[in-house]
């Protein structure tokens, strides 16, 4: 996907539980980038992702205490992303699920399958919306 200064705002719809997998991969490349020197921008970039992820999803707990009985199971909700922000949502969700394949263990395994369905899903919603992923 094109990471450019895409204004437009795309909406995918998606279980609350699986926004939790991409805020923690994103969350983990902008530790990594900001610990390499950020050459890409990512850290900006990734904390704009971040915070517009718990602006939309209902709830979103204050403390780790919170995170205990939050989401409700089956919780959904749209998430409305720029063209340039689903971009790197994807990317990074390309690269950690390498990553956890890699691994060779059967957690490290089902996180990377996680990954890779949650990608899939949002690929066929921004297809849909005329958002090219390629």
């Amino acid at each position: 996907m094109d990471r450019s200064s895409d204004a437009t705002d795309y909406q995918v719809l998606m279980a609350t539980r699986q926004w939790l997998i991409v805020d923690a991969v994103i969350d983990n490349e902008v530790s990594t980038e900001a610990q390499d020197g950020d050459p890409g921008n990512v850290v900006d970039l990734g904390n704009s992702v971040r915070r517009a992820g718990w602006a939309q999803n209902p709830g979103w707990p204050r403390d780790l205490k919170g995170f205990g009985t939050w989401p409700a199971p089956g919780q959904e909700s749209p998430m409305a992303l720029s063209g340039a922000q689903w971009g790197l949502v994807l990317s990074v969700l390309d690269q950690w699920s390498a990553v956890a394949a890699g691994l060779g263990d059967l957690e490290s395994a089902d996180r990377a399958e996680e990954e890779r369905a949650i990608a899939a899903l949002i690929r066929v919603q921004l297809a849909e919306q005329g958002c090219s992923t390629a």
